[in-house]
């Protein structure tokens, strides 16, 4: 059977490849862009003397919204019972968080195109979208990090992965505003190994357990606890 006519193999490995391809998309995205500054009038020069890496990172930016919905709906899938709520609140943070990167991919994508007029009026054009859309923006962009640590505690409570999952989660939401080099290199790297522990997770269940997640087997030490708890009742 090709891996296109077997649905549950095809779907459980979308899923599972998104998990790792966000980290990697950001990362990619980070060391093509020309600058890291938020700076409107630096981030006009740059994207006018860097066109091509300023596009490309912007189009690394859409890739990563676009595995967003992806990568969430792998774990959503699997929670069913402990966890539930937690991935149903990521599921919602994940989708917020995809409108989110969405912005900001097309904001660069708008900056290019401001570097055709003149600089003042670019840079006031900027100010001004900056200050009116900026608090609808902003809580978007927060959904995407905060959807990772939800969905990442619902994998862990699930029993899917283990609880230092949900370390690098939070390492990896906040790893790129820390006023050092290469924090934004950093977090993609974090990111690679937290979201690639689970993928690595969701690619060894076979198409059973994915169709039907209540028969999924917990890692170690989540077993060892369910186990104790069953003799305890016992």
């Amino acid at each position: 059977m090709s891996l296109i006519s077997n649905a549950p193999k095809l779907r459980r490995r979308a899923c599972a490849l998104a998990l790792p391809g966000i980290p990697l998309a950001l990362l990619a995205g980070a060391l093509v862009s020309p600058t890291d500054s938020i700076d409107n009038a630096v981030q006009l020069r740059v994207a006018a003397d860097h066109a091509g890496r300023w596009q490309g990172a912007a189009v690394l930016e859409l890739l990563t919204a676009a595995l967003f919905p992806l990568a969430a709906a792998g774990i959503v899938h699997l929670v069913r019972r402990r966890g539930s709520a937690l991935a149903h609140v990521g599921a919602v943070a994940a989708g917020l968080g995809t409108l989110g990167m969405t912005t900001i991919a097309f904001r660069h994508l708008y900056i290019y195109g401001l570097t055709a007029t003149d600089r003042t009026s670019a840079l006031h054009v900027l100010d001004r979208l900056d200050n009116h859309a900026g608090a609808i923006a902003f809580p978007l962009m927060i959904a995407g990090p905060l959807a990772w640590i939800l969905l990442a505690g619902a994998a862990a409570r699930a029993g899917l992965v283990s609880r230092w999952v949900v370390v690098g989660a939070v390492a990896f939401a906040f790893s790129d505003s820390l006023p050092i080099p290469a924090a934004e290199e950093i977090q993609g790297l974090i990111g690679l190994a937290t979201f690639g522990a689970i993928a690595v997770r969701l690619l060894r269940l076979d198409d059973g357990q994915w169709e039907s997640p209540a028969e999924t087997t917990p890692t170690g030490r989540s077993r060892r606890r369910a186990e104790a708890r069953i003799a305890v009742e016992a």
